[in-house]
């Protein structure tokens, strides 16, 4: 007797269930590795970030099962052939689209309820963007479910041609969130440029709360502090801001799962060690990222053309706008400039003047465009991490890990050989014993 064909839809839960199992086990590697961070912080810095913490368990229990069971409840849309390909990427393009105008809207709210007075004009313009805001959110929700997983599996296929393949797809799975990321405190020093305390904080901080926590901790310390907004953070799933646009959700969905792949290697087990350890992990993903979203972005056009109506808008969500004439004032050239003459200024002593030389500089970047509202130690020392940045300065770690680009024949050769790396001093045997 000829055996029964076998039904997909009986296999399909199986394999869902499958990958939430690895899903669970990437998060709570995760967790072990995150968790214990926060017990070496000053009490100074605790007391000035309590109020204001991020809850990562409860963020994890909020998201995580959530998107599971909505990826169950879809299934038999999935296993029916789910929608076509030109139908998902007009989502996303939409989901974008509303997402930058959500954001714009919110920026509006902000700047009419800190004005002052408030008048009857005003409260029928914050009313009516109140309004607006509500319908955009909708929406947003409405489109972000299938949004996630079309980036997801197209993210996913382009890791796999990448031969990073483990039974049903990548290890871990790529899994985002696309959603407001967390604040961060960094301090460093006020006599050097060094990363110290890293505290991750709740989204959308207002300003003043801002001032106050930085203002509190170089009161009771020796510190700089600078509290800023992240494009993303590598928790599982991964946490990445919307209202940036596509390229720079793919980039930094792609930047933190290297992050996550890391951290079952040794390179990425030695991210807290803090320093230059912590700058190799950071580079090695920063040229990662954007390599994989530019081999995504083909994938995606050959799948669908962006439509001209998404509204595609594609900008940094930290604290830095494009100049008006990008010819007159190179950001990353002028900051590097400030970065090694801040470095002089330290490397003598002379802690005071370089305050007010980067006091200086600030007003000079804001007068070109850029709204830093806090360009100090603290700043050089979170942004330097990403060693091919301007306020890096002149960082020879960022040399070294793109010369090992150029020397790998792939950026699957590049990352595996990244990964086993344990210090810079590793890094610089390698490069030498495979000077061509």
């Amino acid at each position: 007797m000829a055996q029964p064909a076998s039904n997909p839809a009986r296999r399909l839960p199986l394999r869902i269930w499958r990958r939430a199992y690895w899903r669970v086990v990437v998060l709570f590697c995760v967790c072990i590795t995150l968790f214990p961070v926060g017990g070496f912080e000053r009490d100074a810095i605790a007391a000035a970030t309590a109020p204001y913490r991020f809850s990562m368990p409860v963020w994890e229990l909020d998201h995580l099962p959530d998107k599971w069971v909505r990826r169950l409840l879809r299934a038999p849309t999935a296993l029916a052939g789910g929608s076509g390909h030109e139908q998902r990427m007009t989502e996303v393009h939409a989901f974008f689209a509303v997402s930058h105008s959500l954001w714009s809207v919110e920026q509006q709210l902000l700047e009419l309820q800190a004005g002052s007075p408030i008048t009857a004009e005003v409260t029928a313009s914050v009313d009516a963007l109140l309004e607006q805001r509500g319908r955009l959110l909708e929406r947003r929700d409405d489109l972000r479910p299938p949004v996630e997983e079309t980036l997801e599996t197209t993210i996913a296929a382009t890791l796999e041609s990448l031969g990073f393949r483990a039974w049903t797809g990548p290890f871990p799975p790529v899994d985002t969130v696309l959603s407001a990321s967390p604040t961060i405190l960094v301090t460093s020093p006020r006599d050097r440029i060094e990363r110290q305390d890293t505290v991750t904080m709740r989204t959308g901080l207002a300003n003043e709360d801002r001032d106050r926590i930085e203002t509190w901790v170089e009161d009771e310390t020796d510190l700089s502090a600078l509290v800023l907004d992240t494009g993303g953070i590598a928790l599982y799933p991964s946490i990445v801001v919307p209202h940036a646009g596509l390229d720079f959700a793919l980039e930094v969905i792609a930047h933190e799962w290297v992050h996550q792949w890391l951290w079952f290697r040794p390179l990425g087990r030695r991210y807290f060690q803090g320093g230059d350890i912590t700058t190799m992990n950071e580079t090695v993903a920063d040229i990662a990222g954007k390599e994989i979203l530019e081999l995504t972005r083909r994938r995606m056009a050959q799948i669908a053309p962006q439509s001209p109506e998404s509204g595609e808008h594609t900008h940094s969500p930290h604290e830095t706008l494009p100049a008006p004439d990008a010819s007159a004032f190179s950001f990353q050239h002028e900051m590097r400039v400030t970065r090694m003459r801040v470095e002089e200024l330290l490397a003598a002593g002379n802690v005071e003047e370089a305050e007010t030389y980067m006091e200086e500089r600030r007003r000079e970047f804001v007068a070109n465009g850029y709204r830093l509202r806090r360009l100090n130690q603290a700043y050089f020392a979170f942004h330097g991490t990403y060693a091919t940045t301007g306020a890096a300065g002149v960082n020879v770690i960022g040399q070294q890990i793109e010369e090992l680009r150029r020397r790998s024949p792939s950026l699957g050769d590049f990352l595996r050989t990244a990964a086993e790396f344990r210090s810079v001093a590793d890094l610089e045997a390698y490069l030498a014993a495979t000077d061509p």
